[in-house]
């Protein structure tokens, strides 16, 4: 991925396309703020938490998954997390490259098109697991780009660090 390459947010559209755009314009920048490392400066960590750019990667998807999938969707995926290890999402496997993740990451892009090609942003939905707490899907996506965007932040710095390579 290169920096031109990234999905373009519309400029005039409906607020439900605006704001999936503005999503997938940050996971494109995502994907290519860990273009051309290595799996070892992938996984390296400036901080003592681990933060890693593979590993906002695997949270990303999970978070992605979670949100949209399963909380909008009302699908049973499976998410690296549990109420026994809550960080599991962070966590990075042997198996985990960025060619795994990013094949991951990409299908959870399509799966997310599908989910939401017929909604709208006032449609309520139920937080999984908690039925007393409820979501619009316009709450949602707005969360969706808050949370790549501070992601991408991070991944900002983490890539400056590595090599010096700065962008947008």
């Amino acid at each position: 991925m290169q920096e031109a390459d990234r999905f373009e947010p519309p400029t005039h559209a409906s607020p439900i396309e605006t704001l999936r755009g503005f999503h997938k314009f940050l996971r494109d920048t995502l994907a290519w703020k860990c273009t051309g490392l290595t799996e070892q400066q992938l996984r390296w960590s400036p901080v003592e938490s681990g933060t890693s750019l593979l590993a906002i990667l695997k949270h990303s998807i999970n978070t992605e998954r979670w949100w949209i999938a399963t909380a909008i969707g009302g699908r049973d995926v499976p998410l690296d997390w549990s109420a026994d290890d809550p960080d599991g999402d962070w966590r990075l496997e042997a198996g985990d490259t960025f060619e795994s993740l990013l094949t991951a990451w990409n299908a959870e892009d399509r799966r997310s098109d599908d989910v939401l090609a017929n909604e709208t942003l006032d449609r309520v939905v139920m937080h999984p697991g908690r039925p007393e707490t409820t979501y619009s899907v316009g709450w949602i996506l707005t969360h969706m780009v808050e949370e790549v965007a501070r992601h991408v932040g991070q991944a900002d710095i983490i890539r400056e660090q590595i090599d010096g390579k700065t962008g947008e």
